[in-house]
């Protein structure tokens, strides 16, 4: 009986050890990222989604620069498309602002081929990888290495481990000096990752040799 228990208790010691192992795509050793940066604020944003948007009926048809209807929305959800100037339809397609127009509805939207939309340099956004920065401080297209982003776990339909490598996608007429916006696709994203981690201010490094697969030479 004394043997069967200190194999029960070895066995659970192993399964504790299990669970507590970082559940990257690669178990393999990684390389180190570069110097800090420094500490920066951190905000998140998201692209405006339909399927975010408080259930109504849909009575209001939005148009492409030829008067095409594309859609047609709640009313509130199309106030709400105008107002960010980009969208995500239930449908799935990604809509931007394509200026005013002479169409029943202004402003007028062109269908953006990128699923999550453009960044500067019409780059096309990730969900939890791209970043908007102030590109006089860190330049569009570089990696970086975000410390307390690496083993968390990012929501939604994008359920894995993230392995800490962001990229300066983006920028935003708010983001100046040390701060950054992380980009996490949708608001109840947001939600989740602010209710779980609380994350105001992060440490940034240059991504290194941990994140070179990822970096670009899109300049400012």
């Amino acid at each position: 009986m004394r043997t069967l228990a200190v194999i029960s208790a070895v066995v659970a010691l192993g399964l504790v050890a299990c669970k507590q192992q970082p559940r990257y795509r690669d178990a393999a050793p990684r390389p180190p990222p570069g110097g800090l940066r420094g500490t920066f604020a951190l905000t998140y944003y998201w692209v405006s989604a339909e399927a975010d948007a408080e259930p109504a009926a849909a009575d209001t048809t939005i148009f492409d620069k030829d008067c095409t209807p594309l859609a047609t929305l709640a009313t509130a959800y199309a106030d709400e498309l105008a107002l960010a100037g980009a969208g995500k339809l239930a449908d799935g397609r990604m809509l931007g602002v394509a200026g005013e127009c002479s169409c029943k509805r202004s402003p007028c939207y062109r269908v953006i081929d990128h699923p999550w939309g453009i960044g500067a340099h019409n780059r096309p956004l990730e969900p939890f990888r791209s970043l908007a920065v102030d590109r006089e401080v860190i330049p569009i297209g570089t990696a970086l290495w975000i410390q307390e982003l690496d083993g968390i776990e990012t929501p939604g339909t994008f359920p894995t481990i993230h392995d800490g490598c962001v990229v300066a996608d983006d920028v935003g007429g708010k983001i100046t000096g040390q701060r950054i916006d992380w980009f996490v696709a949708r608001k109840p994203y947001y939600r989740e990752l602010d209710r779980a981690h609380e994350l105001t201010q992060v440490h940034v490094f240059d991504g290194g040799a941990r994140c070179a697969s990822y970096a670009s030479d899109a300049g400012n």
